[in-house]
């Protein structure tokens, strides 16, 4: 394949008896933990769309109000499946836990390929990161609103926040440890949970909640309390909520070594947990809207989560909010374990072709276990120094949490308008989830706009007149990952920095080599 060369590992292929090859960390054919629907639990519980999308409310009502909520949510799921399913393909020709690195230094132009793959490995880590660190957060918002729900008089302050975010990582990090033997098994029944879950919040809303909002302040009343004049601006500004609740495609990508057979598992994990999230998603926004008693008190909710606040005014009874937020609490605290084993791969799979300092250490299995225990623990250690944040700032914080879809969709565009450029020529030979030279090159011009259009709106302030609090920071944290990045080029992987390795096929199954 273009933009690949061989390194001295690729020469060999660690023996199908043993349980890791210690001299590159890579999993053997004989240890796959992951099935499909294990890996369809930690893409589904990553987005965890039909609860996330209400810790969004405080968006969809002050910007634009429900009908951008919802018919930006119907636009921006279509226009994502269009990506979806562009990666999919890629996952089903190119299986390779590094995802978008590999399939960038495999389209790229030979020249071009070893720099791009750098920069996306970066771009693919950072925005992971900052997803980590976000639903860490929110956790442990959804904790202390729950004690503020049951104590009234107590007031929260910054420190405490920082506890639960740090307590939130721990139970990430044992989940992601010593509970990995029972992780796929956890995994199994998350897709379960956050369907059933769902299912109760929404019955427990509908009959709860009273007087239930009409249908003009559902799909009709547009409200607007950003500042900007212009409606379309406020619409695109209003679609955020849906970008960040279903995406995240590429996380079944980087299971890949850890699969039987991730060629077809991996694309129909990516296409499945999209639709489960698109379909499930648009009916619970739909019940959230309805059920809204008090649009005002979403603006200042209770813990900083406009959910529970939603909870509080429509249930009307305190044993059901508990249960309804505990319900929320346990989905995240999963969600916040499934993040961190996406991040961890990356970090491992990207440091096996020293492309961060340290990657001697981090891209190595740990011997005896399929699990990269140093990614683990690093990914835990960034996240808690970076959690210092809210102790000082939470608009610095938050600039960096909302940066994290920034970093996603650019690490998307990068391989797919490669493959543009090659005339699809690496798509030609008969593959799995095939969509065709013409309808395939469609899908593919449509993401690579689309990400370029959304971008820009990504960085825009959703209120005016812009105040040091209001500024949206998170072209600032970009740019901030882009100078790392570059110094990280020049004193350690320009020299150092190696093309992904393919995967090849064995009798025993898909691995590295």
């Amino acid at each position: 394949m273009s933009g690949l060369t061989k390194t001295s590992r690729m020469d060999e292929v660690p023996p199908p008896e043993a349980d890791i090859d210690v001299s590159t960390g890579r999993v053997s054919p004989k240890t796959k933990p992951f099935k499909l629907w294990s890996t369809l639990g930690i893409a589904y519980s990553i987005t965890s769309t039909p609860l996330a999308i209400g810790t969004y409310l405080a968006v969809s009502i002050g910007v634009g109000g429900s009908p951008v909520s919802i018919f930006g949510y119907i636009m921006v799921v279509i226009l994502d499946m269009c990506i979806c399913v562009s990666l999919a393909e890629m996952a089903a020709i190119m299986p390779h836990s590094a995802g978008q690195i590999f399939w960038t230094a495999t389209l790229a132009p030979k020249r071009r390929a070893r720099a791009l793959s750098y920069i996306v490995g970066w771009l693919t880590s950072a925005g992971y990161f900052c997803w980590t660190a976000a639903c860490f957060l929110i956790t442990s918002q959804l904790i202390f609103a729950l004690v503020e729900i049951c104590r009234t008089t107590f007031i929260v302050q910054p420190w405490h926040y920082y506890l639960g975010y740090c307590g939130t990582g721990l139970f990430a990090v044992v989940v992601n440890i010593p509970l990995f033997k029972w992780y796929p098994y956890i995994l199994n029944g998350l897709v379960v949970y956050i369907n059933a879950a769902s299912l109760f919040v929404m019955v427990a809303l509908l009959v709860r909640a009273y007087p239930k909002q009409s249908a003009d302040f559902v799909f009709v009343d547009f409200v607007n309390s950003t500042g900007w004049n212009s409606k379309g601006v406020v619409f695109f500004l209003g679609l955020l909520p849906g970008l960040t609740a279903v995406n995240g495609f590429d996380c079944a990508a980087h299971m890949a070594e850890e699969m039987p057979n991730p060629r077809r598992q991996v694309p129909q994990v990516m296409v499945l947990s999209a639709l489960l999230s698109a379909v499930s998603g648009l009916v619970m926004l739909l019940v959230y809207m309805f059920c809204i008693t008090n649009p005002v008190n979403l603006l200042a909710p209770v813990g900083g989560q406009p959910i529970a606040q939603l909870m509080v005014d429509s249930f009307n009874d305190l044993p059901l909010t508990i249960v309804g937020v505990l319900v929320f609490i346990i989905c995240f605290l999963f969600a916040s374990s499934t993040l961190l084993t996406t991040f961890s791969r990356v970090l491992w799979s990207f440091s096996r072709d020293d492309g961060m300092p340290f990657s001697g250490t981090m891209g190595k299995m740990s011997t005896g276990s399929s699990i990269p225990v140093h990614a683990v623990l690093l990914g835990f250690l960034v996240c808690i120094l970076i959690g210092l944040l809210e102790l000082g700032s939470s608009t610095a914080l938050n600039a960096i949490l909302g940066a994290g879809i920034l970093f996603i969709f650019a690490s998307y565009a990068i391989p797919i308008t490669c493959a543009l450029l090659q005339h699809r020529k690496d798509f030609a030979a008969t593959h799995y989830f095939d969509l065709g030279k013409i309808v395939g090159r469609a899908l593919n011009v449509i993401s690579v706009v689309w990400i370029c259009f959304i971008f820009v709106w990504l960085c825009f302030p959703l209120y005016v007149p812009v105040t040091g609090v209001t500024m949206n920071y998170a072209i600032v944290v970009f740019a901030i990952v882009a100078m790392l990045s570059t110094i990280n080029w020049f004193a350690w992987s320009n020299k150092r920095f190696r093309y992904p390795e393919a995967m090849v096929q064995t009798s025993h199954g898909e691995i590295s080599a």
